[in-house]
This record gives structure tokens, C-alpha cells and sequence, in this order.
């Protein structure tokens, strides 16, 4: 998937000197990043009081976000899902991977199998049918599916802290749904391990911690599906992180027919929403759900939201 990842981090100094305090916001240095995060252009901006101690801070988020490219990256032909897709054993994963696993197990749970990241099958049937027929207006004849329907499904994964194993070949996983999140929430925990206590993180999804230095909520403005030059709505943050999933995030036909969010139960392009946001405790629950319920109807949200009073599904159509 082509993503855009922008990360932007406001923060007050590990003093905790925030922009309305008496120096003020002119008293704030800017630290700049731009570069490539799982395959896409990012940028990482941090206001701080001291740029020294600051660019540690960020140093080291930039070598988690290499570390765990390393781990969870399709780009990186040498990461460890790029092994285990090739041999469909990965014997012995990074510890990293377990409590991403046990996220997929609840967001499978909690979706009834609506997310489920081994559809990465399907998204090569679709990315080959499209390759050799950009014109196509059938998208993949139903063989094609089926076959790739085979090879899907969460329940024949098996994992431990040992291994990960898929039960039948030509099986693969696609993390795209959930690993900008999981990289979101560790970004995040670097910076507050460092005393950064308000900010806001936006890496493919987005992370608030605390307040706006305003003392308010952040706030953050969902595109308008039908116009993207609009903004729907304003959501407002406070230690929680919002995702949205959208149909024309990245598309295989030019009218956008066929994209990036499929059913893996059917094998079609999901068409439920147009756009379907979460706001979550954090950024991997939300960027799971915003993708699993995606093809879910109005009644399965609403269920979802009376079980988990903390999570809130902003939909469009």
C-alpha cells in the first residue's frame, strides 16, 4: 500500500515547560526529519527547549523505526515477514512479534474475523490481474479467487514465541493494517519514557499524549471522503489514537471500483464505507479495527462499541 506517513511531534521539554508558559512558543526550537518509513516519504518535526538532548530522543526513535521495518517490513526483501512469507516458517521471531500477535488475535476476535492481515494473497491475485489488464472493469475471474481464498485465513496460523507457521502453502501475511500502529504506540513510549508528556504523533496513524500545550484536546480533522479537499470532522484526542481506513487510500482500477481494503472472506473490494475512522486507547487497536470494520455493517459497529466503551467508530458512505 501506498500510505503518505507524516509524523509530526509537538512537545513540551522534558522540563515540562509547555507553549503557554511564560518563555512562549518563540522559545521553542524546531528539530526536522524527512525520509522513508515502510516504504513511504515521512517527515518528524519536534519543538523542544533543548535541541541536544531532543535529537537523542530522536535518534532513537529513528532506530526503532529501522529496528522494527527490519521485523515487519514488505519493502525490506531481508525482514523477518518477508522469511516467513518466502519459507512460511519463521522459526524463532524477534519478541517484537508476540504482542503484535496477540493484537491480531483480539482484533480478529473482536472484528469476527473481519481483520485478518493473511490476505496478502488475495492483494497479489488483484495486483497481478490489474498489472496485466490495468483496464479491466471485472477485476479477477473466480478461480483466481478462490484459489487465493484458500490460501487465507487467520485460524491457519500458528504461532508461539518459538515459531510462526502457516498450515498450507502460498500463504502470506500483510502487516499494512496494523503495523503503522504498532510502531505509532512504540514511537510513543520512547518519547514518554523521556519525559515528553505532551504529544501528538502522526505516523500513518495517530498518537496523542496528554494535552495540546494549549491545555485542550488535540484536534484533528477527518477528510471528507466525498471531497478530500474538506474536512468532515474534527476529532479530539487525549491519550488515545485515532486510524481511518478509506477506499481511495490506494487503488488497483483507475475508477477505484477495486482497492486496497479486501474482504477476506469474499475476496471483493469492501464497499461498506467510504471512510471508517476509530479512536482508540492506542494507535495498533485503532489501526486494526479501522481496517477489519471496514466491511463491517451498522449493526456489527454498534455491538463492537456497547462491548468496548472505549473505542469510537466514526464512519462515512
Amino acid at each position: 500500500m501506498q500510505r503518505r506517513r507524516f509524523i509530526q511531534i509537538m512537545a513540551t521539554s522534558i522540563a515540562g515547560l509547555s507553549l503557554g508558559q511564560s518563555l512562549g512558543a518563540r522559545s521553542l526550537q524546531a528539530l526536522r526529519w524527512r525520509g522513508y518509513t515502510l516504504g513511504t516519504e515521512g517527515q518528524f518535526t519536534l519543538y523542544c527547549q533543548r535541541p541536544a538532548q531532543a535529537q537523542r530522543t530522536l535518534d532513537a526513535c529513528f532506530a526503532e523505526i529501522r529496528r522494527l521495518e527490519s521485523l515487519f517490513s514488505l519493502y525490506d526483501d531481508q525482514s523477518q515477514i518477508c522469511q516467513l512469507n518466502r519459507s512460511g516458517t519463521l522459526v524463532n521471531p524477534a519478541p517484537e512479534w508476540q504482542p503484535l500477535l496477540q493484537a491480531i488475535d483480539r482484533a480478529h476476535k473482536q472484528t469476527a474475523g473481519l481483520f485478518d492481515p493473511t490476505i496478502q494473497a488475495l492483494w497479489k491475485t488483484y495486483q497481478a490481474h490489474f498489472q496485466a489488464h490495468a483496464q479491466s472493469r471485472s477485476g479477477p475471474n473466480a478461480d483466481a479467487l478462490q484459489t487465493a481464498l484458500a490460501r487465507t485465513g487467520w485460524q491457519h496460523v500458528e504461532h508461539s514465541e518459538h515459531a510462526i507457521h502457516f498450515q498450507h502453502p502460498g500463504m502470506a501475511l500483510s502487516l499494512n493494517g496494523i503495523a503503522q500502529g504498532y510502531i505509532t504506540d512504540r514511537i510513543a513510549q520512547i518519547l514518554q519514557d523521556a519525559g515528553y508528556g505532551q504529544v501528538l504523533i502522526e505516523l500513518g496513524e495517530t498518537r496523542a499524549l496528554g494535552q495540546h500545550p494549549d491545555q485542550r484536546p488535540w484536534q484533528l480533522g477527518i477528510q471528507d471522503a466525498n471531497d478530500r479537499s474538506q474536512i468532515a470532522q474534527i476529532a479530539e484526542l487525549e491519550n488515545q489514537a485515532l486510524a481511518t481506513s478509506g477506499s481511495y487510500g490506494s487503488r488497483f482500477s483507475e475508477d477505484g471500483t477495486f482497492h486496497h481494503l479486501i474482504h477476506p472472506q469474499t475476496g471483493r473490494p469492501g464497499n461498506s464505507w467510504k471512510s471508517l475512522s476509530v479512536i482508540a486507547p492506542s494507535a495498533t487497536e485503532a489501526d486494526a479495527l479501522s481496517t477489519g470494520l471496514s466491511f463491517a455493517s451498522r449493526k456489527q459497529i454498534q455491538q463492537l462499541q456497547q462491548a468496548h466503551a472505549q473505542i469510537q467508530v466514526i464512519t462515512q458512505s
